[in-house]
């Protein structure tokens, strides 16, 4: 199966990758302004929480790309400005973004959790358009297998691990992430944040197992990935939660 990474627009070469993290944004926007109708929310309501947005992707891209260089101990973009390396990783920005949401929510009218369970859910589809985005572009790609998709030359694939097949373990997370979108709406309100957290750590956790790219390491572990550290955290906040819940 060839991968196709970029689409000529009119004579303009675009990577499929941007094109689905422009798909993820527009999706992202389109459910907020959906679940401002759903809930009815007035406009100094609405605009509540349009002020915290740009701060919360902000405060989630900084976190992105500081721990891509903690895990590969890579600092060269943060430590030199004429270098132009940048790395990203999804479970720094989420891990930004709730922490975001944790501080941003106690100054607001509707709370943390509101912000948690109205987000978190959104994010699910979003990365899962990200996952396909990065199918196609070559990153985060599975482990060698007898069977799987071949990347041409020139990829990021193709430069690490030569002409093989490896696992779409890209395509596997970006379909139990919709899965988890659809769960997330299925559930009451109040418990989205916790099945999204819970979700999220799991499916992180274990689809770690299937990826064959370099990830680095945190804080000397190495029996484990830095992302499975990372959604463990993610499952004891959403643990945490769901207790506190749970005495209420």
């Amino acid at each position: 199966m060839p991968i196709h990474q970029y689409m000529c627009f009119f004579g303009t070469t675009i990577p499929w990758y941007g094109i689905c993290v422009g798909v993820a944004m527009l999706v992202v926007g389109f459910w907020t302004i959906r679940n401002f109708k759903i809930y009815s929310m007035d406009t100094d309501q609405q605009n509540e929480i349009l002020f915290g947005i740009p701060f919360m992707m902000l405060t989630g891209v900084a976190f992105a790309f500081f721990f891509d260089a903690a895990f590969t101990g890579d600092w060269r973009t943060w430590m030199d400005p004429r270098v132009r390396r940048v790395g990203f990783t999804f479970a720094g920005w989420l891990f930004g973004v709730v922490l975001f949401i944790f501080v941003f929510g106690g100054f607001t009218s509707f709370g943390r959790m509101f912000l948690l369970n109205m987000f978190l859910p959104i994010f699910a589809i979003a990365q899962g358009i990200g996952r396909v985005g990065c199918f196609l572009g070559g990153c985060c790609y599975g482990k060698v297998c007898a069977w799987g998709v071949k990347y041409p030359p020139g990829s990021f694939p193709f430069e690490r691990i030569g002409e093989v097949r490896v696992f779409p373990v890209q395509l596997v997370e970006a379909g139990l992430l919709f899965c988890l979108f659809g769960v997330c709406l299925k559930v009451p309100f109040r418990h989205r944040a916790v099945v999204y957290l819970l979700g999220i750590g799991i499916l992180r956790f274990v689809l770690e197992y299937f990826r064959g790219d370099y990830r680095g390491s945190f804080l000397g572990v190495v029996c484990l990935s830095p992302q499975q550290i990372l959604s463990i955290l993610f499952l004891l906040v959403g643990l945490v939660i769901l207790v506190q819940g749970i005495k209420r």
